[in-house]
């Protein structure tokens, strides 16, 4: 059973953070974890060697989750500067599948790609 709304919006609180691993100790070793478009997982690892701070993701929305939804969609904001001063005002809506301890098992990542092209290419 996927965990409710308010504790699937808890748990992606950590994103915000310093510490993360609260959250990635939710997801399964065996997660298959899909960035959408023609970005790779990592890709938040190589957005934060560009940007002056690593980026923290704050929770927006959750819509679904609880004892009827083994989905939940999460969306999510992230407000960096690259290392050459242009914005990065990211946005994220991450569709996540939980089993029945809860934990995560399926994500789907859907980001502003060309964003973060233009971010790599403009701070390499």
């Amino acid at each position: 059973m996927a965990p409710s709304r308010v504790d699937i919006e808890k748990l992606c609180s950590h994103l915000a953070t310093s510490d993360q691993s609260p959250f990635f100790d939710r997801v399964s070793p065996n997660v298959v974890w899909d960035v959408m478009e023609s970005w790779k997982k990592g890709a938040l690892g190589v957005i934060n060697e560009r940007l002056q701070q690593p980026l923290h993701l704050k929770v927006v929305n959750v819509v679904g989750g609880g004892a009827d939804q083994e989905w939940a969609t999460v969306e999510l904001e992230a407000n960096g500067v690259c290392n050459n001063g242009m914005p990065y005002p990211q946005r994220y809506a991450w569709v996540m599948r939980f089993d029945d301890s809860g934990t995560i098992v399926q994500v789907r990542a859907y980001l502003d790609s060309a964003l973060v092209q233009k971010a790599v290419d403009q701070n390499p």
